[in-house]
């Protein structure tokens, strides 16, 4: 067994060795390593088919076919009533469905006291399938393995037309490989893809999990460590694995190579509305999630809210300058500008970029009034173990009227276009600084960018909560992590 795998695994690394990295990214061949092949069959729930004497596979992106073999493996020591198997394998890539065609021979000449009938289809796997997406019933496979392609495509693509009722935004074409490859499932079929996390909560996602949730069931969830798999990735990857059956409560958690437990689909909803769906890695992230239900108060309750930064430095290039402000010139915050422990560096922060401007023409019409703010870095450093980095900015720490923002900065404001009080930004920098909200944050978003939508599903705590948190520690006069924790633990009884 272990010979054919690296007789795979060394088709893989050849071809890949011999495009170009951009070859490789444009046309999203990030091929599946063979642990996590093992690793996503391994989620597979094969019991339900222990009386069958056929089983049916789809690999709608089968690449070298890396997962094709472990299943297959699995089927032959776990089901022995099994006789016959019909695999159907897409890729798309000639080339690699060439390779794909001399490794499916290596796999049924392994497995040949089991009838293997397979077809390598080198056909657009949305395209080829259209005609099934708008029928009522469309099952045809009792199991579906996939890590489709990552890429964006245009609204205006034949995939994105054909699938018109999941598509919002710009969408993924991997999202659209998830819901054919349900579509095409078998009642009581299973499918266990590897993708990105993101449509388990993206705003672009939401018709696409109204679609999943309101016919099949989740019944396993694997993340992996932040990075661990694609480097040009720059999302977390996870494994799902659904079954074709409504109303399964169940849901199989595990992380890594931890051992894995069994908790409530309804445990790990974020949002009956958008069925937002958060990814625990441990019994303690499901007690995080049922500890933040208890709070009831979203941002727009308080009378708050959160925007990107306006300024959009390449558009706005002729107003820019490199110098600190003056009278015809607002001070311009940048991403950098914002550090640990509530510190701001503007006046210290050199200029090593060409987005390290110092100030913006004070006619620009993206300025902000020079408020109050708690200013937010939207996208963490790949090497920063921290995603929530943070400070209050008082409007005294400028002789300026007016503000800039870059839009790598998020801000809190009021809806009523009136300043925070220091009280309710310290308030909100506790707990936001503080490790419940980090350990809450990266259940819901598993990216190095925080996402303004991602606010709508988090609770606060009251209005009064806030203050008191805000003049503790303003009196404490210590804003690390470790003292925003404290606090929150103790006015609000929220446990790392």
């Amino acid at each position: 067994m272990q010979e054919i795998i690296k007789l795979i695994s060394d088709t893989q690394n050849k071809y890949l060795l011999s495009k170009e990295k951009d070859y490789i990214k444009n046309n999203s061949q990030f091929f599946t390593p063979d642990d996590i092949a093992y690793k996503l069959v391994s989620t597979l729930d094969l019991s339900q088919f222990k009386n069958n004497t056929n089983i049916s596979i789809l690999e709608p992106s089968a690449g070298c076919g890396m997962l094709i073999l472990p299943l297959i493996s699995r089927i032959k020591n776990e089901l022995p009533n099994v006789t016959t198997i019909t695999l159907d394998a897409y890729e798309y890539d000639s080339e690699v469905a060439y390779i794909l065609r001399k490794n499916i021979k290596l796999i049924k000449r392994y497995f040949n006291k089991i009838i293997i009938k397979t077809r390598v289809i080198n056909k657009n796997f949305i395209i080829h399938n259209s005609n099934k997406w708008s029928k009522k019933s469309s099952g045809k496979y009792d199991i579906v393995i996939s890590n489709p392609p990552y890429k964006k495509i245009n609204q205006t693509s034949i995939e994105s037309t054909i699938m018109k009722e999941i598509v919002y935004g710009q969408p993924n074409i991997y999202t659209l490989f998830i819901a054919m490859s349900l579509k095409l499932l078998n009642h009581n079929g299973i499918c266990a893809i590897l993708s990105p996390r993101n449509y388990l909560t993206g705003e672009y996602s939401n018709l696409l999990r109204k679609f999943i949730f309101n016919n099949y069931s989740i019944i396993h969830i694997h993340s992996f460590k932040r990075g661990l798999l694609f480097p040009s990735v720059n999302q977390e990857v996870v494994i799902t694995t659904y079954m074709n059956r409504k109303n399964v409560e169940n849901v199989n958690i595990s992380f890594n190579d931890d051992v894995s437990f069994k908790t409530s689909f309804n445990s790990i909803l974020l949002d009956n509305v958008s069925f937002s769906v958060g990814i625990p890695k441990s019994i303690n992230d499901i007690n995080t999630l049922k500890n933040f239900s208890l709070l009831s108060h979203s941002l727009y309750d308080l009378g708050f809210n959160i925007n990107v930064g306006p300024i959009v430095q390449f558009r706005n290039s002729d107003d820019l300058n490199k110098n600190t402000f003056n009278k015809n010139f607002a001070p311009l915050l940048i991403a950098p500008d914002i550090q640990h422990n509530n510190k701001i560096i503007y006046w210290e922060r050199e200029n090593k970029r060409k987005t390290h401007n110092k100030s913006i023409s004070i006619t620009n019409k993206h300025l902000i009034k020079n408020f109050n703010y708690l200013l937010l870095r939207k996208v963490s450093a790949k090497n920063d173990d921290s995603l929530i980095v943070c400070s209050v900015y008082r409007n005294s720490f400028f002789d300026s009227p007016l503000l800039g923002l870059d839009n790598n900065l998020l801000y809190f404001s009021k809806l009523n276009n009136k300043s925070l009080t220091l009280y309710e930004c310290y308030g909100l920098y506790c707990y936001i600084n503080s490790k419940q909200f980090l350990s809450l944050y990266s259940i819901i978003n598993g990216t190095h960018t925080i996402n303004v939508t991602d606010f709508s599903k988090i609770k606060f705590p009251s209005h009064d909560q806030l203050i008191t948190l805000g003049k503790c520690i303003l009196n404490e006069n210590s804003y690390t992590r470790e003292t925003c924790t404290h606090l929150v633990a103790t006015h609000l009884y929220l446990i790392v």
